[in-house]
């Protein structure tokens, strides 16, 4: 049986102006293409996440994490995608992963989310960098620490990468195993878990035409076979 693969839904609005939770289409074909099953993880909440932040909503009761953990134990891998705002599911999601050694990708704002959960602070930043290019095939270089198991998945220490965000991880206690050239950390992991790497650009929209993009999904579905 293919694996079921986690994914976290994000809040958003529709034209009509509608709160809707959303699975990024080039997440699931993504999943899809490397043989497995997205699995929706949507928070069972009666709360409406939409253009709100941590502070303002309830945290997850008991009851809540447990409806979650029923989702999760059926994933052998999970995806925290991009978004605008992290939520505390984000977190409970991470601390369960980390524990339960369930593979574990963190993509743009859901790097940011492990930064954050391990100690990091996020922070909007200033540089001379352009690190929000949407539509663009590539945006700016990152160097991947020789130590890293990244660097392993990768086989190279220099890469270019595609960027749309405005907000950075400072401080976590996750090892930061790459940086552009003005210093923003670029990827997060730990060495001790079997796959809990985040990244701060978006290799789902890379697979088509970037073997590094390619490389990170195959490396996290290694993981996953392995579970």
């Amino acid at each position: 049986m293919k694996p079921f693969i986690g994914v976290l839904l994000r809040p958003e609005k529709t034209r009509g102006h509608n709160d809707v939770m959303v699975l990024y289409d080039a997440v699931r074909c993504a999943i899809v293409k490397y043989g497995g099953i997205p699995l929706c993880i949507i928070p069972p909440t009666m709360i409406s996440y939409v253009d709100q932040t941590r502070k303002e909503v309830k945290r997850l009761t008991e009851e809540e994490e447990k409806d979650i953990n029923c989702l999760l134990c059926l994933c052998k891998g999970v995806i925290l995608p991009g978004g605008d705002e992290i939520m505390d599911y984000d977190l409970y999601i991470l601390e369960y992963c980390y524990q339960k050694k369930i593979p574990t990708l963190g993509i743009c704002m859901g790097m940011q989310a492990m930064g954050l959960k391990f100690g990091g602070n996020v922070e909007p930043f200033s540089t001379n960098i352009n690190h929000k290019i949407k539509k663009s095939m590539y945006a700016h270089l990152i160097k991947i620490d020789y130590s890293s198991k990244l660097l392993k998945i990768l086989k190279k220490s220099v890469i270019l990468v595609n960027s749309f965000h405005k907000c950075s991880v400072k401080h976590t206690t996750l090892d930061v195993v790459a940086k552009s050239e003005d210093g923003i950390v670029e990827a997060i992991e730990d060495k001790n878990h079997p796959f809990f790497i985040g990244v701060q650009w978006h290799p789902e929209t890379m697979i088509s035409y970037d073997i590094m993009s390619q490389r990170l999904f195959e490396s996290f579905f290694q993981a996953v076979e392995k579970r």
